[in-house]
């Protein structure tokens, strides 16, 4: 009995030991344990091929049976291959329509608005050009909306010879923001998703012709989906109509024109078993000081201080949520979410509140993202 007793004193110190280690010690025991659970799948192959030699396990013959794994085993491989290559072709096409975006800015950059969407392009197209591709190698399902882990890490940076995979590396999906690198491992890093509580962004309002900017991006995600399946049951005749008629979607859409309120975005997660929370929320949505995309705006009626402009609503349903640089983590550009509700504005309020989705559609199933250089290194 004493025994007994003694070992649950002796497992309740080592639990409190655990629960009290500094933030850095327990990341480092975090990523020693998923470096160590990864390759755990080529110690079940070994088993497998073991008892492939056993007549008790196996009916078939020990020389077919590893014929057959062998098999299995290339066509994993070459599948994993070729959807990282499929993956590496999609950044590569989005990287050609932003150039695409860029050239026709540049054009229109006499205009102060479009000067500006030049400007930030072409530094996130520069940022784009050193993207790491990073599988995601796992998800733990009691924080799904909240975290992940991806194979790249300290050893891929000494690859490239420079910090690309870094804390507080952007993580993207095209232009759609997933997240933000928190630890950097030697092959592996946790990354906090947009969707977590935790995670702050500065964002502002992007409106007119920004929603066609999000069918761009899902008829372009369609037509690369489409155009390497020969399995599909139609004609070759059918899928060049369906893949020109997205081709003319994709040309006949326009730019926004107009950015609005400020504020601060982050997601509404907590930790629950396989939990999917994608929705965001917004707080402290106002245009109160006049900066290079306009002037101050009245909260109610979203008139030019001062003066008897038109009436324009700085937040609304529909909007797109950009991020605006002035956090210091994420450069301006990028997509983090699109508006959904916006709350009543109370008596004497000073901002609005809203409600949100994550611009990346595919959250709860995306097998790859792509890490950018930090903004910052520390």
């Amino acid at each position: 009995m004493i025994h007994r007793f003694s070992s649950f004193v002796t497992l309740g110190l080592i639990l409190l030991v655990l629960l009290s280690l500094p933030k850095q010690a327990s990341d480092n025991v975090r990523s020693f344990a998923v470096a160590s659970l990864t390759p755990a799948w080529k110690i079940a192959d070994q088993i497998k091929v073991y008892l492939a030699d056993r007549p008790l396990f196996w009916t078939s013959s020990p020389k077919s049976s590893n014929e057959m794994l062998q098999l299995q085993l290339e066509v994993l491989s070459l599948k994993s291959q070729l959807e990282a290559q499929n993956d590496w072709r999609t950044w590569h096409n989005h990287i050609e329509e932003e150039l695409l975006n860029l050239k026709q800015w540049k054009k229109d950059s006499n205009e102060e608005f479009f000067y500006r969407r030049f400007e930030e392009m072409n530094e996130l197209i520069q940022r784009q050009y050193f993207a790491v591709l990073a599988p995601v190698i796992y998800r733990d399902p009691s924080s799904w909306s909240s975290s992940l882990w991806i194979q790249v890490g300290e050893k891929d940076n000494q690859i490239l010879g420079r910090t690309v995979v870094g804390k507080n590396s952007p993580v993207v999906l095209g232009s759609s923001l997933v997240g933000v690198v928190e630890f950097v491992g030697a092959k592996q890093s946790r990354v906090r998703l947009i969707t977590d509580s935790g995670l702050i962004l500065s964002v502002r309002a992007a409106r007119g012709k920004m929603q066609d900017s999000e069918i761009s991006a899902l008829a372009r995600a369609l037509q690369d989906r489409i155009s390497p399946r020969f399995d599909l049951s139609m004609s070759f005749e059918e899928k060049d109509q369906i893949l020109s008629a997205l081709s003319h979607l994709q040309s006949s859409l326009g730019k926004e024109d107009g950015y609005y309120a400020k504020g601060q975005l982050q997601g509404s997660s907590v930790p629950f078993w396989r939990a999917r929370g994608l929705l965001l929320k917004g707080v402290g949505f106002n245009y109160d000081f006049p900066d290079r995309e306009g002037p101050a705006r009245e909260l109610r009626t979203g008139r030019p201080v001062g003066s008897n402009g038109p009436e324009i609503q700085i937040i609304k349903e529909g909007d797109f949520l950009l991020t605006s640089g002035l956090d210091g983590v994420f450069p301006p550009g990028l997509k983090a979410g699109i508006v959904t509700s916006v709350g009543s504005l109370n008596e004497g309020g000073y901002s609005y509140e809203i409600e949100a989705r994550p611009a990346a559609a595919n959250l709860n199933d995306f097998r790859t993202v792509f890490v950018l250089p930090p903004m910052t290194s520390e």
